[in-house]
């Protein structure tokens, strides 16, 4: 599928999979909530311009970063072959 995604899609994955959609002026940020339903640190941020369009390979790679995963990770994630479940295990793994 390449390593491109659009923003609708990537928006849908991680609601999807637990995270926290909170919108402001510019950005969308995505939060993830820890095992005890609370707000934790891991945290995303899309701008509203990616929602119609397609999210580059950089800006995935920055995404992916930003959750403490691979690029490969994350796109397991928003390609839901990476669940909620899984993704919580790669997180409390040392790093």
């Amino acid at each position: 599928m390449g390593s491109t995604r659009k923003g609708r899609d990537v928006d849908a994955a991680l609601r999807k999979k637990g995270f926290r959609r909170d919108v402001d002026g510019k950005h969308i940020w995505y939060y993830f909530r820890d095992s005890n339903d609370e707000e934790g640190d891991v945290k995303v941020m899309m701008s509203h311009g990616m929602m119609g369009h397609s999210l580059s390979a950089k800006l995935i790679g920055d995404m992916a970063r930003q959750l403490r995963l691979t690029k490969k990770q994350f796109l397991d994630l928003i390609d839901c072959t990476l669940n909620e479940e899984g993704y919580r295990e790669i997180l409390s793994e040392p790093q």
